[in-house]
């Protein structure tokens, strides 16, 4: 009848999933990515691939599939970054939920239904689940894959993700559009503080635990190839996270705790700068940059390990033997 024709219609437009697929250099990849979209049991969703100036043929693979199905749209641009190919699309999306999907990675046929299903159910604001990471001759199951669900509040999510307990990737999350924002101007770790600042936005949190999403360890990925002052990136984001804790009060018994975290968060940080294959002097202004915070604050050395210690008290005082410190100390360290 007409009136169940407009309960199907008005239930198909709340469950509208935008999925948004950067692109770049990705052309050995893409067609498996695309394909596992179109194969979807669930299908009330748009795709926005955002071509990011990609110089080899994954334009005209974005455009072969868009052809096809008028579900898929296809933004060209200049090569900007992945943050502002996805903000490109943010902008013109129009579905309830927002789902990220990296072009060199794959979905399980259900994983749409799954998540938009979850979400409905929970009434949650976002959807975090668990991923298969498939490396050249195995794959590895992330999670307990067991398909419980558990509802967090928001400093529940919040502390999880601060503490690393819970990634904080983009690809392994539904989000209500409501609680997303446009991405800073950023080349690398845009989902680091992003991912932590959405969250905060979100009054509870869903995760299920089903492994839904292949994760290609791919060498030519971005992450596997870090741009240019990638370690000045990791700490902007770093600091995207601090600057949420105080202008929302978030963790207001936790405070010590937070402030050691942002320690050893800024320590690594400038570790890996001193290891880096920089000049000096680029080390030392790089470092300067990433510890000037830290060397104003009061820091409460008995929550930090002898290492940490040490490492945290050179910051302050001693930023040359910092550096020495820790290039020195980088031939002990086992490469991966």
């Amino acid at each position: 009848s007409a009136a169940e024709f407009r309960i199907t219609l008005s239930s198909l437009k709340k469950t509208m999933i935008s999925i948004i697929v950067p692109v770049y250099k990705t052309e050995k990849f893409l067609r498996q990515c695309l394909d596992s979209i179109l194969q979807q049991t669930f299908n009330d969703w748009e795709m926005w691939i955002v071509d990011d100036g990609s110089p080899d043929n994954s334009p005209a693979i974005c455009d072969e599939y868009a052809a096809k199905d008028k579900r898929i749209k296809v933004i060209h641009q200049n090569n900007q970054g992945t943050a502002m190919a996805k903000n490109n699309a943010i902008r013109k999306c129009n579905g309830d939920m927002v789902y990220f999907v990296d072009s060199d990675d794959w979905l399980e046929p259900d994983a749409l239904a799954s998540l938009a299903d979850t979400m409905q159910k929970t009434n949650a604001d976002m959807v975090v689940y668990e991923h298969i990471v498939e490396e050249e001759k195995k794959s590895v199951i992330k999670g307990n894959n067991d398909g419980s669900v558990t509802i967090l509040n928001r400093e529940e999510t919040l502390w999880k993700i601060f503490t690393n307990e819970m990634p904080s990737y983009l690809w392994l999350t539904l989000f209500k559009r409501e609680i997303i924002s446009l991405f800073p101007d950023m080349r690398s770790f845009e989902d680091h503080g992003t991912f932590f600042s959405w969250a905060s936005n979100a009054r509870t949190t869903a995760y299920l635990s089903r492994a839904l999403y292949h994760y290609r360890m791919n060498p030519d990925s971005l992450l596997h190839k870090p741009v240019k002052n990638h370690n000045l990136l990791m700490y902007k984001a770093i600091n995207i996270r601090m600057s949420v804790i105080k202008e929302k009060h978030l963790f207001p018994d936790r405070q010590e705790e937070c402030k050691a975290i942002y320690v050893n968060s800024v320590i690594k940080v400038a570790k890996d700068i001193a290891r880096s294959p920089i000049s000096y002097a680029e080390k030392l202004k790089s470092v300067e940059e990433v510890s000037e915070e830290l060397r104003n604050m009061p820091i409460d050395y008995s929550r930090l390990n002898a290492k940490q210690r040490l490492r945290a008290y050179l910051l302050k005082h001693h930023l040359p033997f910092f550096i020495r410190f820790n290039s020195a100390t980088s031939i002990f360290v086992k490469k991966h």
